[in-house]
Parts: C-alpha cells; sequence; structure tokens
C-alpha cells in the first residue's frame, strides 16, 4: 500500500482551492438545511413537520443516489464535464425552488438541485482520494465548510426574516454561480502520473459496513440537527439570534478540521471515530433536550462541529484502504442516505413525540452505528 500511496500526485494548492471551493457553492442549500426548512414551514404555513422533513429527504437522497452513481464510475471523472453538467442543474433547481407555486413544486425543485450536487460532491471526493495528501485535503475542505457555515448563518436569516424563502433560495443561486468560476481551479484531472497508476478496485467488506454505519449516525445527526431552528425557536429565540448560533459552530467547524489535518494520521482511523461518535451520543440529549437558550447556544455549535471533525479521520483511514477512491466517493451517498431519511422520519417522530424524542432516537442509532465503524476503520488502520 505504502508504495502505491508514494506514487499518487500531489494536489497543488490551486486544484485545493478549486476543488473546495465548487464543492462550497454547489452545496450552500444543503449547509443551511435548518433554516431552509424553517423558511419553507413559514411560506407553506399549513405543512405538517413531517411534510416539510420530506423536503430535506428528497434533495439528500436525489445527492444520495448520484453520488452512488458516480462511485461506481470513477473512470468518467477525468474531465472537467462533471462539474459542468452538475452545476448547471444545481442552478436550475434553484430557479425552479424560487418559482415554485406550491410544496409538491418544491419537493421537485429540491430533487433537481440534489442531483446536481451529488455528481459535484462524488467527483471532488474521487479526485482527493488519488492524492498523496488525502487527509489534509478533506481537513481544508471540512474547514472551508465551516467558513461556508459562518458566512451563510450571517447571511441566510437574515434574507429569510425580510424576503422569506424566496430570499434563501435567491441566495443559494448566488452562490451556485461561483461553480463556474471555481472549475478553472481544477487542473489535475487527466494528470499523466495519475493515469499511468492502476488503482486495483476494492473488493473488502470492512469499508462498506463502515459505510452503512456512517448512514446511521448521519441519519441520527442529520434528523435532529436538521430541527435545530425549530427547537430554537420553542424556545422563543428569534432566526437571527439562531443564526449567531450558527456561525460560532461555524467558527469551530474552521479550526477543528484543521486540527484534525494537523494530527494526521498518527492515532489511525478507529480511536477518533470511536471518541467523535461517542461525544456526540452525549451532545445529542442537550440539543433535543435544551431546556434554555443558553443550553442551546452551548449544544449547537458542538453537535454542529462533532462530523465535521470526525470525517478527515475517517476519510483518511479509507483513502488508504482503497486506492481507487469507491469508498470515499461513496462516502457521500452514504452520509446523505442517512442525513435524507432522517429529516423525515424525524419530522414524524417530532410530530407525535416531541424534540425530545428525535433525541433519544438519534442517540440509538448513533450508539448501533459505533460498533459498524470500528470494522471498517479498525481495518484500515491495520493496512496503513
Amino acid at each position: 500500500m505504502s508504495d502505491l500511496s508514494d506514487q499518487k500526485p500531489i494536489i497543488k494548492i490551486k486544484d485545493q482551492i478549486g476543488l473546495i471551493g465548487v464543492l462550497l457553492a454547489a452545496f450552500s442549500a444543503p449547509f443551511t438545511m435548518a433554516f431552509n426548512i424553517g423558511a419553507v414551514a413559514d411560506h407553506f404555513v399549513n405543512s405538517s413537520r413531517g411534510e416539510i422533513g420530506t423536503m430535506a429527504t428528497l434533495e439528500l437522497f436525489s445527492i444520495s443516489l448520484v453520488s452512488i452513481i458516480v462511485s461506481r464510475n470513477t473512470h468518467l471523472v477525468k474531465s472537467r464535464l462533471p462539474f459542468l453538467v452538475g452545476g448547471l442543474i444545481v442552478v436550475i433547481g434553484h430557479l425552479l425552488t424560487i418559482y415554485a407555486q406550491d410544496l409538491n413544486m418544491v419537493f421537485l425543485a429540491r430533487v433537481v438541485s440534489g442531483l446536481g450536487s451529488g455528481a459535484i460532491v462524488a467527483s471532488v471526493m474521487i479526485i482527493i482520494v488519488r492524492g498523496q495528501n488525502a487527509l489534509m485535503t478533506f481537513a481544508l475542505l471540512n474547514s472551508g465548510v465551516g467558513v461556508a457555515g459562518v458566512l451563510l448563518s450571517l447571511i441566510v436569516p437574515r434574507i429569510i426574516s425580510i424576503y422569506g424563502m424566496d430570499g434563501a433560495y435567491f441566495v443559494h443561486l448566488i452562490f451556485s454561480l461561483f461553480i463556474f468560476a471555481f472549475i478553472p481551479l481544477i487542473s489535475s484531472l487527466g494528470d499523466k502520473k495519475e493515469e499511468q497508476l492502476q488503482f486495483p478496485p476494492y473488493t473488502g467488506k470492512a469499508g462498506w459496513i463502515a459505510m452503512f454505519g456512517v448512514a446511521l449516525a448521519f441519519f441520527a445527526h442529520g434528523g435532529l440537527f436538521s430541527f435545530a431552528a425549530r427547537i430554537g425557536a420553542d424556545l422563543s429565540i428569534s432566526i437571527i439570534t439562531i443564526g449567531y448560533a450558527f456561525t460560532i459552530g461555524g467558527i469551530l467547524t474552521i479550526i477543528g478540521p484543521l486540527i484534525a489535518g494537523f494530527i494526521g494520521g498518527r492515532y489511525g482511523s478507529m480511536r477518533p471515530s470511536v471518541f467523535f461518535l461517542t461525544l456526540m451520543i452525549f451532545v445529542a440529549f442537550f440539543v433535543a433536550n435544551a431546556w434554555n437558550p443558553v443550553i442551546f447556544f452551548i449544544a449547537i455549535p458542538i453537535f454542529g462541529l462533532l462530523p465535521i471533525m470526525w470525517t478527515p479521520f475517517f476519510l483518511g483511514g479509507i483513502a488508504g484502504l482503497d486506492s481507487s477512491g469507491r469508498l470515499a466517493a461513496a462516502h457521500p451517498a452514504f452520509v446523505t442516505m442517512g442525513g435524507a431519511i432522517g429529516p423525515m422520519l424525524m419530522g414524524y417522530v417530532s410530530d407525535y413525540g416531541g424534540f425530545s424524542a428525535i433525541g433519544w432516537v438519534a442517540m440509538f442509532f448513533i450508539l448501533i452505528s459505533i460498533p459498524m465503524v470500528i470494522i471498517g476503520t479498525n481495518a484500515a488502520d491495520q493496512k496503513n
């Protein structure tokens, strides 16, 4: 494994900027799903929490579906075409959302946008895992998510308070146009050194078992976190003030993955995975059962940070376990698959049991994800 890893090309700074920029521009809507759900709920006042959760489910499921397709066809990611087509589809999806006249049209528009986002995120993952410096690039990517989170948490709530749902998706439309500005920076596609390498397909089972564990963890996290804004609203916290909590989380998310990148692989992949998942269970209780605004403001930023800080450790191990990129390309599919089902099911759980019930369900599924993740990360650590 080490011989092949040493032959991998190094992802240059310009390429890192391009890859990170393209992904962030395509994912502004999924990043702010909690705000989007609230805006759509206020726009369609007769809709239930389950129906609004379905909107998030459909968007994330479409991201998952395309990510799976791309992960099975990694040889196609040798040109800028997936980025160009994906970017165009994201733009169309945002436009359709702005002009949607009913909830069903919103559902369709978010599916369209998700298809484009899925093509982009899977392509980015494939390129990153082919590089020697995959772990640090994943860390920079997740720090970029933090930067985008801070910016969007300052902008989107204010726009929603004035212009509602249409204003929110106009912001996402503007962000998506930057996709086409970042694409030219990606020059590592079709690199000759990379083309000369033969990456054998991954045939093991441990990595895929870990991916299903990831899906369960993100089902729990996404299902609870997508209702964070509504939990805050029940505590009589304004949408703009809730945005400050997300801003704090975004700042932590900038720093956390960078720390993970500098730590690198010295602790392997398994131990950090167990640590962050266990901590996620603990914090989930306080998110769902926040009894005053102080608890909310402490728990929400930490809960948002944990999966972002965990991901570089996990993907760093996966990059060594499977050099072909299939596992890494499938990672967004499993993340969004779990996150897709979460908002819908948790919405119905909330309709019948309140936000506290969501917390207990989330804690249970994170707990059962841990042994599955251990199987894959332990295999990765042994190979590395």
